[in-house]
Order: structure tokens, then sequence, then C-alpha cells
């Protein structure tokens, strides 16, 4: 909206308002940052597309309603995200939770995988991570 590219009112049709609560920015690295910057106002890359649809058939008359689907409307289906984003800033935690399992007791089947309980410090740092939208005060990645 800053620089022209939206209305006020388009903010009650962005998921989250366009950026998730609990997001920490500071805790995003400069390499994912990097392969952000090349798909910000982009699909994205890899399996990211849009496709106009049209409503044939409606299966669930509850569900339909509830969207505003009627037979005959046209529809878009948009599937994007920050894929360069998204999976550098996983990368940079797999390593942050290398050690977790072992930390808190958790027997994982194969060595490749991590986890951590979503309340520890780990937990809260990656979803913090994954949900930081806002990158700086200039710089914004957004699908």
């Amino acid at each position: 909206m800053e620089h022209g590219f939206g209305e006020a009112d388009d903010l009650e049709f962005i998921e989250e308002h366009g950026r998730l609560d609990d997001a920490e920015p500071s805790n995003i690295t400069d390499r994912a940052l990097e392969r952000g910057k090349g798909q910000v106002g982009s699909l994205g890359s890899g399996n990211h597309f849009l496709e106009v649809q049209i409503v044939d058939e409606i299966f669930h008359e509850n569900a339909a309603d509830v969207m505003g689907l009627f037979p005959g409307q046209v529809t878009v289906m948009i599937h994007c995200g920050s894929r360069g984003f998204g999976y550098q800033v996983c990368d940079d935690y797999l390593k942050v939770l290398r050690g977790a399992p072992a930390k808190y007791g958790i027997h994982l089947p194969d060595r490749q995988l991590v986890s951590a309980p979503v309340r520890s410090p780990e937990g809260q740092e990656y979803l913090s991570s994954m949900r930081a939208r806002r990158i700086t005060p200039s710089q914004t990645v957004r699908c």
C-alpha cells in the first residue's frame, strides 16, 4: 500500500493481513533473503501456478454457501509461496534443530529428521522465523 500496489480494503482479503503474528525477521539469514529476493512479486518457481476455473458441480452445498460458490462461477486458484526463502529458512533451522531431539528425548527413525517441541525455545524460534514476512522496514517478502 505504501508504494501504491494496494488499498487499505485489500488487507481484509489477505491471509493474516499480510504478516503473521509472532514473526521474527531478525532470525532470517542473509542467504534466505538472497534466495527470496528474486521471487518477490511473483508466484515463485517450481510447482507454483495460477489457474482460472469454472465451478461445474457442487458436491457440498453448505461448504459452497459458506464460500459463496455457485455453478457457472469463474474462480481463480493460486498455489504459490516463498519457495527459495522458505526452503532456506528450513535449511538454516535443520542445523539449529540438529541436537534438539536428543535434548528433549525424542527418538526419530532417521538421522536426517529433526524435531523439537513446538513450545521449546528452538521450536518457537523456528516458527517465528517461518512466520517472518517483513524483513526490514524497506523490504517485504510476499506472495
